[in-house]
């Protein structure tokens, strides 16, 4: 019994040792760490694996090991993240190809109901955006609270990836759970070069959220004149 006890405490510490390993990417000890019986599907407290740590850190090299070993590209973690989510929250364009290269599901939604397009238009990245919009990505899928990566996109002011989505078909009046769309979203916060965007492709001026106010209200209440300005050449009030 001393002798399997002894077996089974060493492959246990391999595997807590294959995460930390994972995640700063030391592709030697992954390796060793692996030969000695280390679990590739070990995951931490909170679910998240070492193909997790690997892609937020973008260890392109570990990765590889780990899905060649078998690990599960479309793992979740207790918040229903992917492997594919975490690269593209955290703007890592090789791991996000590598990882859609090798399976991943691009249309994987977390339990918030946000999916890795969503989460990486809402943080910026407009390169993981591209990447994802080439392989067949819902670009109108809808976050727990009714935000498409559009609505996210002009909520936090990040043009280029506005005009992204806007060129791969992003319905321009989606609407979230509070019934605002991507234009009243941006009028609110101040972004003038987004909302110009999305009035040349021919946003609903006139669209009311569940305050029954308009995109053109909000700007004037906020003293946002450059957007007030804007939406009245485009006929609102």
């Amino acid at each position: 019994m001393g002798f399997f006890s002894s077996l089974f405490e060493s492959s246990e510490k391999s595997t807590e040792k294959l995460i930390e390993a994972s995640k700063s990417g030391d592709i030697e000890k992954v390796k060793s760490l692996l030969t000695e019986g280390a679990d590739v599907h070990v995951s931490d407290k909170d679910g998240v694996t070492a193909l997790m740590y690997a892609s937020e850190n973008g260890h392109t090299e570990v990765m590889e090991l780990l899905l060649n070993k078998g690990a599960d590209v479309n793992a979740r973690d207790q918040l229903g993240w992917t492997a594919l989510m975490q690269a593209a929250w955290h703007g890592q364009a090789k791991v996000t190809e590598l990882l859609l290269n090798r399976g991943a599901d691009v249309n994987a939604q977390a339990v918030s109901g946000a999916t890795a397009l969503i989460r990486a238009s809402e943080k910026g990245h407009a390169e993981v955006v591209g990447l994802l919009l080439t392989r067949g990505v819902d670009v109108d899928a809808k976050a727990g609270d009714g935000a498409t990566a559009l609505i996210r996109a002009a909520w936090h002011g990040h043009a280029g990836i506005v005009g992204l989505l806007l060129n791969h078909g992003a319905d321009v009046d989606a609407r979230d759970n509070n019934r605002a769309t991507a234009l009243i979203r941006a009028a609110w916060h101040g972004h003038a070069k987004v909302a110009e965007l999305l009035l040349n492709k021919g946003a609903d001026v006139s669209a009311k959220d569940n305050m029954n106010a308009t995109a053109w209200m909000y700007a004037s209440q906020n003293k946002l004149s450059k957007i007030a300005e804007l939406l009245d050449r485009h006929g609102a009030r």
